[in-house]
């Protein structure tokens, strides 16, 4: 964000040319992908909006050539909320492709070539579409935070945390003076959506005592959420005599229940209290409470058994001539260490970028960014990479479903019976049980791309 920061510098500089005013008060709107209203039967097909170079649908702007020469030797930044943008070695689309620029990128503009910015970026000079860069740091920022950014945050003073955005409601925590959030949303009524604490708990707190600072990546938040949980969790089974017991959006009777989890299943636990035990789902990877008294830890020694118990099982196995799998190694590992990077990253359709994916779009772009080339639909990808059978995937392998007919939906396979994917409209980029997405999909194949 150093550089973002940097370019309010370069803008202030830019208005001090009179006919700056008049250029900057024409109506410039960055493409808005469309909002999903109602589910989609399938899980991914081809956009119907081509964005990488502004093809289909563009922003509205109609600035003369003339007038775009205030642009000459100024900063700029990349703006769309509909993909990432080529840079082009030539003012052509189909020249070389330089780089992909996200939105809020900093670019150095050095000329005009009819409706094409010759810019510099980094060690690149090259092409974008004029129509997708603004001098405005006001409209970046706006678009930012609506797809790949949060604000951080300070308490003025000591406050309260409450599980919704209402006085009246339930108090989660205190945070003191000068201890900082991640401000995920504002409301209308003048309250925070935040993370706060160690561990990146969610709740309410009153905007009037938040000081709001430096944007910071969505991903980077997701990283280091995924990682202290991870850290912090531990292994538990849910016991009940009752046929399932509720799973709590907050710690209380009357909350939402997210789901239910029947006796024996699995889960992890974050932090628990005399009635309420924080845990995170393990089939959803979702986060609610549920009654202490219907949760058990699994001791560290029940783990050292059942390790010791399993490598005991492998030397037998070994000594009758039984195939063991392959340990879960390899450079398809990279794929998903990439692809986590956008765990919490909203589902868009026709998504190609961290402003938003869909389910072939997280696998095109998180491969592009290993230099691997695929296709764009689940179904062309489908043909890429050597096929591998249930019984051997390793992390890094695709996977692929269908919903009766052609392919429809493609995931990452992250192990232990869990894959990491884009699901649908209304849903974020996550973990899901593999076992769960067979409930709904067909199960078609699996490809090993790397």
């Amino acid at each position: 964000m150093g550089n973002l920061k940097h370019a309010m510098a370069a803008i202030a500089a830019v208005s001090l040319v009179g006919s700056l005013a008049a250029v900057q008060a024409l109506e410039f709107s960055a493409v808005r992908a469309t909002k999903l209203t109602q589910e989609i039967e399938t899980f991914d097909a081809p956009p119907a909006v081509l964005t990488g170079d502004g093809e289909g649908e563009t922003a509205d702007f109609s600035i003369s050539a003339p007038a775009l020469q205030i642009y000459v030797g100024n900063d700029g930044y990349i703006l769309t909320s509909g993909g990432s943008i080529n840079l082009r070695a030539a003012a052509d689309t189909e020249s070389t492709i330089l780089d992909v620029l996200e939105v809020g990128t900093q670019v150095k503009i050095i000329d005009i070539d009819e409706d094409w910015f010759k810019i510099e970026k980094g060690e690149y000079t090259g092409y974008v579409k004029s129509e997708f860069v603004t001098l405005d740091y006001n409209k970046v920022q706006s678009v930012l935070l609506d797809s790949v950014m949060y604000r951080e945050g300070k308490a003025v003073q000591s406050i309260n945390v409450r599980g919704t955005a209402d006085e009246n409601s339930l108090i989660l925590a205190q945070i003191g003076e000068g201890e900082e959030v991640v401000v995920l949303e504002s409301t209308d009524n003048g309250w925070h959506k935040v993370y706060f604490g160690e561990n990146y708990d969610i709740g309410y707190v009153s905007a009037q005592y938040i000081t709001i600072g430096d944007m910071v990546k969505r991903t980077d938040i997701a990283a280091k959420r995924n990682s202290r949980l991870a850290a912090v969790a531990k292994n538990a089974k849910i016991t009940t005599t009752e046929a399932a017991v509720p799973v709590k959006v907050l710690p209380s009777d009357e909350s939402e229940t997210i789901t239910t989890l029947a006796n024996k299943v699995n889960c992890k636990v974050i932090s628990g209290g005399t009635n309420w035990t924080k845990i995170i789902v393990s089939a959803t990877n979702e986060i609610g409470y549920v009654k202490t008294a219907n949760v058990s830890v699994i001791t560290q020694t029940k783990t050292a058994n059942k390790s010791a118990n399993s490598a005991k099982s492998a030397k037998s196995a070994k000594s009758a001539g039984t195939q063991q799998a392959a340990p879960a190694t390899g450079s398809g590992s990279k794929l998903l260490n990439e692809a986590s990077k956008y765990i919490g990253t909203r589902y868009v359709y026709g998504g190609t970028s961290p402003s938003g994916f869909d389910c072939s779009g997280l696998v095109q772009y998180s491969l592009r960014k290993l230099g691997v080339s695929i296709g764009r639909s689940a179904s062309s990808q489908y043909s890429s990479g050597v096929s591998v059978s249930r019984s051997n995937l390793q992390p890094g392998d695709l996977v692929f479903f269908s919903r009766g007919g052609g392919i429809s939906h493609v995931a990452i396979y992250a192990g232990n019976g869990q894959v990491l994917h884009a699901p649908r409209a209304g849903k974020t980029v996550r973990y899901q049980s593999l076992s769960s997405l067979t409930g709904s999909l067909k199960y078609v194949g699996a490809k090993r791309v790397m």
